[in-house]
């Protein structure tokens, strides 16, 4: 409900006396498909942030101003000291505009599979976009498309549709400006509990119009509030939800103001998503371990349970030296009364090629060596439960861990303790273990360390559009010049620094000048069955480049 209409229409209605009047001081992007817009009056500044990317779309206002200093790509440089003369909705539509003096205008489009930031002119054409800036360069802007008018019952009925798979989707589909989570209130409040949306009888549908009638009336003036499992933010609402009251899993949070309870809930969120990215893989990684070396301490157990094979051989060894002349030559086993079982006969395998006695002898050193890899196992068995029980005790507090903060502090703190349970790649910082090398602007080389990494730099942490270079004709690293964005064209001295590194991270070091292979990473491609770090490039440019390292 972050992006839907009438939460970003009641954001407007908030944000309008302050945001009117102010000026552009910035517009930057310092993470993946996510804006920054600064604005600021001579007494106070804010920063909207917007995501045009799924499946967490959102749009929120906070005070002040800050700015990362490295990795960060300046954006709508021809908004820069514009005033703000007017905040606004697009008629029945999720489109919202900021315009500016001089006829530019903001338009963000925060939902669809083309979600977007607009600077437009007088005419609606883009002067610049947030995402694919080149296809949409002098294009029309996306105009609105207002949803239908509800108004009577009879439009209600046009608009119900019965191949929906349940009545909360029929109405949702029968009312576009609302929601699932709108719906269901919907539902609830209408007392309808018929899920086939076909057999919802006459009388259910007006009970569920008048619902949504109530609701939309209730949405003119809200109340917004926060359902949270936990500490973790699961629904935002702008008005009372009646059908998640009472949930002993949910704690409702009251909010005085949309703009407040929007922030609260974004940033929580981002705030859970990014915990859940570091404390899922560290969680699976120990709990893997502690059961793998479980399972493996189980199997030896058993192993060391069963008689030992070490005194059989010393039996038969005391067997054969008893009857040296057992046997005839050249056979294959032999039967002996056990004399250290009351005279039972028991068969004893040979070598035929040897005498009693040089089997005997044989027997005894496979004793010893059974002996000492039983003596090996247990130590192993040691280990293992040793292992088990240190994975163990580190998931066991991991798991009472909840906060962003105190996850860090853990694995700073047990790091030596952690290392033996995880990845290369996850003991290495943010994650990544690369060679990593900044060259300002938001520019960024990664280079791998070995044919592994290579593939796992190419292949999963490479975007499409990054830049993959490698030094033409020798054996080197991979190496990836990660762009701030999807738009940007670094320049050619850029190029040539991020060529060097390349260059210098190959074969061909120590030479004076060094061509390297510069292409889009989508051009790269693994054939089947190459071995690790072995790739094929279909299109690609020639730099020859001084081999070196940045300053």
């Amino acid at each position: 409900m972050i992006t839907n209409y009438y939460t970003l229409k009641a954001l407007v209605r908030e944000w309008t006396p302050d945001l009117v009047g102010s000026v552009v001081g910035d517009a930057f992007s310092q993470a993946r498909d996510e804006l920054t817009l600064a604005l600021a009056k001579p007494e106070r500044a804010w920063m909207l942030r917007a995501s045009v990317r799924g499946p967490m779309r959102f749009l929120f206002r906070s005070e002040g101003y800050g700015k990362a200093r490295r990795n960060v790509a300046t954006l709508f440089e021809a908004a820069f000291d514009r005033r703000v003369t007017g905040l606004r909705m697009a008629e029945r539509d999720r489109i919202l505009y900021l315009d500016l003096e001089g006829g530019l205008r903001f338009q963000a489009m925060l939902f669809g599979p083309r979600a977007n930031v607009f600077l437009t002119d007088a005419g609606g054409r883009v002067r610049e976009a947030f995402q694919a800036d080149a296809a949409w360069a002098g294009k029309s802007a996306p105009a609105p498309r207002p949803a239908p008018v509800v108004a009577t019952f009879e439009a209600f009925e046009a608009r119900w549709r019965i191949d929906r798979k349940t009545t909360t989707q029929a109405l949702a589909a029968a009312l576009p400006l609302f929601d699932r989570t709108l719906a269901a209130e919907a539902v609830h409040r209408a007392g309808v509990t018929t899920a086939n949306p076909a057999a919802v009888t006459e009388a259910e549908r007006r009970a569920l119009f008048e619902a949504a009638r109530a609701l939309r009336r209730e949405l003119e003036r809200p109340s917004p509030r926060i359902f949270r499992r936990g500490r973790s933010p699961e629904v935002f609402s702008l008005i009372r939800l009646r059908h998640l009251e009472g949930r002993q899993d949910l704690t409702e949070e009251p909010f005085d103001s949309v703009d407040a309870a929007v922030r609260v809930f974004v940033r929580r969120s981002l705030g859970e998503a990014r915990f859940r990215q570091a404390y899922a893989p560290l969680e699976k990684a120990l709990r893997s371990a502690r059961d793998h070396y479980r399972a493996s301490a189980e199997r030896m157990l058993e192993e060391l349970a069963r008689e030992s094979r070490a005194e059989r051989y010393e039996r038969w060894a005391h067997l054969l030296m008893a009857n040296p002349a057992a046997g005839p030559a050249g056979a294959e086993a032999v039967t002996l009364p056990d004399l250290f079982a009351e005279g039972a006969p028991v068969s004893i395998p040979l070598d035929p090629a040897k005498s009693a006695v040089e089997n005997a002898q044989r027997y005894y050193e496979k004793a010893r060596r059974t002996r000492r890899s039983r003596a090996h196992a247990e130590e192993r068995m040691a280990e293992a439960e040793r292992r088990a029980g240190e994975a163990d005790a580190l998931l066991e507090r991991l798991r009472r861990i909840d906060t962003y903060a105190d996850l860090e502090r853990f694995k700073k703190k047990e790091a030596d303790r952690l290392a033996p349970f995880l990845a290369p790649e996850a003991r290495t910082e943010g994650g990544i273990p690369f060679r990593r090398f900044p060259l300002g602007g938001g520019y960024e080389v990664w280079v791998g360390k070995n044919a592994k990494q290579n593939d796992l730099l190419t292949f999963r942490h490479a975007r499409k559009h990054d830049l993959w270079m490698h030094a033409r004709g020798v054996g080197g690293s991979h190496a990836v010049l990660r762009l701030p964005n999807r738009q940007a064209r670094p320049g050619k001295d850029l190029l040539e620094r991020a060529a060097g590194i390349a260059a210098y991270f190959s074969k061909a070091r120590g030479s004076g000048l060094v061509p390297v292979i510069v292409t889009e990473r989508k051009y790269v491609r693994k054939p089947k069955g190459a071995p690790p770090g072995a790739v094929v490039v279909e299109r690609e440019d020639v730099l020859l480049v001084e081999p070196k390292l940045p300053e």
